[in-house]
This record gives structure tokens, sequence and C-alpha cells, in this order.
């Protein structure tokens, strides 16, 4: 009687665990955080419907490689091209290096000093070696116009070594579900550091949810003055032009945030958040636009696609009412 009844809730628990994993739960070891193997909920994202429109997509000729419209809240794909296709990324990189980098708790008022190390191969900077920051400053650096030397110097005050701080991002993109998505340095410059659009539209998911993060992309301009006796005063722009400009007419909400990217092997690439009037949270990407113009073309036209008509149907609705 005993082994029946052992068998019983083996069988019992098997059929548990299994219904919880077709739900989207998974096993998951935390053991950096010292939490042991827990079952966590599903990750928001992982699991996104393609829309009966986004199914005719080719219909929308598009130069840039890769791109992706997606309904963050319903979880539905409104338009894409490619979109789980590894690609360069650039200082789209730079959404996680930020996360991290908040992760370790840091005190935003302490300061950090550009070193030479942290300008060697950086490109061009306003900001010169031996100036000195707040970690707030520079984050605003790094996020608004993707400069590397601030994001070196925001790397390098966290007192991780290098091979550190890029397995935590590689760890962190693991554990939000960036599956296609891998990094080999902060910065962007590197152009191993690859991902999808529909992975970077993930990371900007997930970044945007940190006020600060969020607060920090959304800013147009940021003035911020360097400390000690090297004292000079810098005034920047977001790099993300749609913010300075109006959605094409017909389109909904307001550019919230976003990020920009380029190297020589990604091309022009984009990440912005459109919010609705209701609320959507609707998330556009641009892969490899020939041309920085092109990214920002090409971003508000696929938006423009997506959310004409019907707009934001998911594809049991779309099958409703003719």
């Amino acid at each position: 009687m005993k082994k029946v009844i052992f068998s019983l809730v083996f069988v019992l628990a098997v059929l548990v665990v299994s219904k919880m994993a077709s739900n989207g739960w998974f096993w998951a070891s935390s053991k950096m955080e010292g939490l042991g193997s827990v079952w966590k909920k599903k990750l928001p994202l992982q699991t996104v419907q393609i829309s009966e429109k986004a199914k005719g997509s080719s219909a929308l000729s598009i130069k840039s490689e890769a791109a992706v419209v997606l309904d963050a809240k319903k979880e539905v794909i409104l338009f894409e091209k490619n979109m789980q296709e590894q690609l360069p990324i650039a200082s789209l990189s730079k959404l996680m290096t930020a996360l991290v980098f908040l992760e370790t708790k840091p005190e935003l008022n302490d300061t950090a000093t550009i070193n030479l190390e942290d300008a060697m191969g950086a490109g061009y900077s306003q900001l010169k070696v031996r100036e000195t920051f707040t970690l707030c400053d520079l984050l605003h650096a790094s996020l608004m116009s993707s400069n590397n030397r601030a994001t070196r110097t925001l790397v390098r005050s966290c007192g991780f070594s290098f091979e550190e701080f890029i397995a935590r991002m590689n760890l962190k993109a693991k554990n939000i579900g960036l599956g296609n998505t891998i990094f080999f340095e902060p910065t962007g410059l590197d152009t191993n550091n690859r991902s999808t659009a529909l992975d970077c539209a993930r990371l900007l998911y997930f970044a945007q949810k940190d006020s600060l993060i969020a607060s920090i992309m959304g800013k147009t301009t940021y003035q911020f003055s360097s400390l000690g006796k090297r004292r000079r005063t810098h005034q920047i722009r977001n790099t993300n032009k749609l913010l300075f400009t109006s959605l094409p007419s017909g389109d909904m909400g307001n550019v919230m945030c976003g990020k920009t990217g380029y190297n020589g092997a990604s091309g022009y690439c984009l990440s912005t958040l459109v919010q609705g009037e209701e609320g959507e949270e609707i998330i556009a990407v641009v892969l490899g636009a020939p041309s920085s113009g092109t990214r920002f073309k090409e971003i508000k036209s696929i938006l423009q696609w997506s959310l004409q008509e019907d707009r934001i149907r998911t594809p049991e609705q779309a099958h409703e009412g003719g």
C-alpha cells in the first residue's frame, strides 16, 4: 500500500512540475545571490505571439538588416524582419552595462577620474583624461551621448576585474531571458557583442524598468561639470533624435526613451520605447541600418505601419469581427 501511495504522489508531483513548466515556470539557480535553487515565474516577453499583421511585414520594405515592433504589455509582435538573426549591436550594449553597474548599488555622488586607459581607442570625447566626475554624471554621458570613456570609467569604479564585469553582463542576459545575446566588453566597441532585434527589445524593456535609467534615456540635454582644479562645464545632447521630433501623423503616444548604437560592423542601430495614449508600451528596434538618418526614418515607418488601422490586436482578436 505504501508503494502505491508513493507512486501516486510521485506521479502527481511530476504532473504538477510539468504543468508549471508548461506555464512558463522554470528551475533557476541563484547561487550568486545566496538564494539557492528556486521556482521562478516566467519572465516577461519570453513567449511572444506574432500578430496576423506582423505576418505580412514583408509588405513594408526597409533597408535595416533586422527590426521588430513589440507591444510589451500584450507580448505581441506587430512587425518583424529577421528579428531572431544575431547581429553586432554596438552601443546598445551600454543598456546592459548600466543595469549591471546599478546592481552593485553604487553611491552615485561618489566620484571617479577618467584615466588614460579609459580613453585609449574610445573615440572622440569632450571628457578629458584626468577630469573627475560624479558617477551620476558619467552614467548620463554613457546613456545619453554614448560616451565610451564615461562607460569604461563607470565599469572600473565598481571594483571588479574586466572579466568579472563581463561575466556579470552575460549572467544578467541569461537571467532576463536574452538567449541570443553575448557580451565581450561593456561599451559596444567590440564587434563580437551580438544580439537579435527581439532580444534588444527585451533588453530595453528591462532597462527602462529601472526608473533612473528610464529618466536618463528620456532627457534631451544634460549639463554637468567636472570637479576639482580641472573644473569644466559640459553640455551633452541625447543621440536618440526621436526625442526631439514628433512621430508621423496617425501614430500614437510619445517617445519615452531609447538607445542608439554604431560601429563599422553593426551599422546604425536604435532601440526606443513609445508610450501609447492608453498606457501601451511599444518597443521598436532596428539593427544594421545603412545610415544614421535611415535608422530614425525606418523606425518611424515601422511604428506607423504597425500601429495604423487595427493597431494592437492580438492574433485571436484579429479573427474577430472580420
